[in-house]
């Protein structure tokens, strides 16, 4: 593909900040690193209403440079800077992250103004490109938003996917959907990557000492606390001195008890360590044999890209996980073990049991997970993929506004 003849200016604007939300720190932010090192401009906008204390805040991190709007004045004013901002890089690309809240919102604003500019005859601005990592409609109920809310967040989606020269998404249930809601619109398979660590972290010896562990990351959302007490108790029936860390924080509040009531409250075998910082996370997989993905087969889960799963198998704990979406390929070529999608409770136990009771198999996992991970799911090629699209992009001719929104519509009532 040819070099283009200038350095692009690439600018993502974020939904959110650098918090305990991993999209923006875990997803774009290696992407855009990448993309600095090619040479490209690169530029990571920032409404940053979940770490508040960053308003208003600049730096600089391997060639991205990072921007924090200012909060005081209310949403208006928010998205007033994030547009003024955009105005003053005149980036040939603006990637959008989520179509919804405030980068949905900036979608919605630069849509209409380069409709207006080619009805006028003046330059239409930036290429849009859409990026999806999630299906946000799944997240209403657990998010508890008010039914005006959630209607509006579900039209900011559908149109997101609608209005956009290009998409790139997270999952192949996501790279269908845009398929679905924007017919002939490019759309680029970008699943999470992994950093390659500078050696392979070891495995610690097995402890005698201590019960084996297992590992459960989750935001209380990928099961029925049902499901999770007969899988528990399964578990503590085939092996009586069995552990379970439970790492994660719920995303709506006191949606963990029904949890805590399913495996035992005062049940010292399971210990809840909550929400896990990045720092302290080597210590959690040092402590655990295995961990666990339990996942139901909905939309939710299929559409997602954990990057908790990639991590934990690139780390080299031993991860059984149901066979759902993404989970399903980071497992692939014998990465983890696979659990159908709609096995039981009882059924997923008896795997975790099995793959406990091989400690050759364990390492065995380990070696594949990190091979396959490395081949597939490295950042950098990941990277050269989104370029590639990016290129394309800025290599042909731009449809107008009116013709990819006639052409999106087309199978709106599907």
């Amino acid at each position: 593909m040819p070099e283009l003849r200038r350095r692009p200016r690439i600018l993502f604007v974020a939904p959110f900040g650098l918090g305990k939300k991993a999209t923006v720190w875990a997803r774009i932010l290696p992407l855009a690193r990448f993309l600095a090192a090619q040479d490209c401009f690169v530029t990571l906008l920032i409404p940053p209403w979940d770490t508040p204390a960053d308003a208003g805040r600049r730096w600089g991190d391997k060639g991205v440079e990072i921007i924090h709007t200012e909060l005081w004045g209310g949403p208006l004013f928010v998205l007033r800077r994030l547009l003024a901002e955009i105005d003053r890089q005149q980036p040939d690309i603006v990637h959008i992250v989520k179509p919804r809240a405030y980068a949905g919102l900036v979608q919605w604003m630069l849509w209409q103004r380069q409709g207006r500019a080619g009805r006028e005859g003046a330059p239409r601005g930036p290429w849009i490109v859409l990026d999806v990592d999630d299906w946000e409609q799944a997240w209403s109920g657990i998010g508890g938003y008010h039914p005006l809310m959630a209607r509006f967040l579900e039209w900011q989606e559908r149109w997101g996917f609608a209005h956009a020269h290009a998409i790139t998404a997270a999952s192949g249930w996501l790279l269908h959907k845009a398929s679905e809601l924007a017919p002939g619109t490019p759309a680029l398979y970008l699943p999470n990557g992994v950093v390659p660590p500078a050696r392979p972290a070891p495995r610690p010896a097995f402890d005698i000492h201590r019960p084996p562990t297992i590992l459960w990351f989750t935001r209380f959302m990928e099961v029925e606390p049902a499901w999770m007490g007969r899988w528990w108790q399964a578990m503590a029936a085939a092996r009586p001195d069995i552990h379970l860390l439970v790492a994660g924080a719920p995303l709506q509040q006191g949606r963990n008890g029904p949890f805590r009531m399913a495996l035992g409250r005062g049940d010292d075998a399971v210990t809840w360590l909550g929400y896990v910082p990045a720092a302290q996370l080597a210590d959690v997989y040092a402590r655990s044999d295995c961990a666990i993905f339990p996942a139901d087969n909905i939309p939710l889960n299929q559409a997602k890209c954990s990057v908790k799963v990639a991590n934990t198998l690139l780390e080299g704990v031993p991860v059984i996980a149901s066979a759902v979406g993404e989970q399903a390929r980071y497992g692939a070529d014998g990465a983890a073990r696979l659990v159908p999608a709609d096995a039981s409770p009882e059924e997923f136990a008896a795997a975790v049991d099995d793959v406990l009771s091989r400690p050759g198999e364990q390492a065995e996992l380990a070696l594949r997970a990190r091979s396959w991970l490395l081949s597939r799911y490295d950042w950098e090629q990941l990277g050269e993929e989104l370029l590639g699209l990016y290129r394309q992009l800025l290599q042909t001719t731009r449809p107008s506004a009116q013709d990819v929104t006639k052409r999106a519509y087309y199978n709106r009532a599907r």
